[in-house]
């Protein structure tokens, strides 16, 4: 499933990478450790920190760059991660950042519903006072067999109206990995010049 070269090579820094998501239906979590393990296998070290279980965020000298990840959940992302990311704003504009939004509509062919994503990170940044300088939309999962019966129903019509699938008897993954971790990768790579513009 990963993507990722055998090492670091000796040229390259070694980066303190912060990861911090939050997640509702466990995608984003998947995506968090997911990203963990692709930049320890390019041999950063890495720390991460579950939004929805832990507020602390460790000072700004002990990482070098930091990826926040949040699903798309009731138009916008979970408080519990808005709550993290604005009381820890200053801290974290101290380092590069990037943010990855995790939703449906990455996978869509309607050009309007990436711009109405685009829209809501804007929205997350003026309201926690924490602007990334990269931003990567990764499509999500359908989980129909973990939903409860309204939750299916809805998400079976949205899928259907985009073309999707509509077998609610199984769950569909739309991340696209090689994509995923060719972003990280490629902004931690870029962190060391991104840093001396902040």
């Amino acid at each position: 499933m990963r993507a990722t070269r055998q090492h670091a090579s000796t040229s390259e820094a070694t980066m303190n990478v912060l990861i911090i998501y939050a997640t509702i239906e466990g995608q984003t979590r998947k995506i968090g450790d997911h990203l963990k393990a692709t930049l320890e296998g390019e041999g950063h070290r890495v720390s991460a920190i579950d939004a929805t279980v832990s507020q602390d965020v460790p000072a700004a000298d002990t990482f070098d760059a930091v990826i926040v990840a949040a699903p798309v959940h009731a138009g916008t992302f979970p408080s519990t991660l808005r709550r993290i990311i604005k009381g820890a704003a200053k801290t974290l504009m101290a380092r590069p950042g990037a943010f990855i939004s995790v939703s449906l509509s990455a996978i869509s062919d309607d050009p309007s519903e990436l711009d109405e994503i685009g829209d809501m990170v804007e929205a997350f940044s003026n309201e926690t006072g924490w602007w990334p300088v990269s931003i990567h939309h990764a499509a999500g999962a359908l989980k129909y067999t973990e939903y409860d019966f309204f939750r299916r129903w809805m998400l079976k019509r949205i899928s259907a109206k985009e073309g999707g699938p509509t077998d609610t008897s199984r769950d569909y993954e739309f991340t696209a990995w090689p994509k995923l971790d060719a972003f990280a990768i490629e902004f931690v790579e870029q962190a060391p010049v991104l840093a001396g513009k902040i």
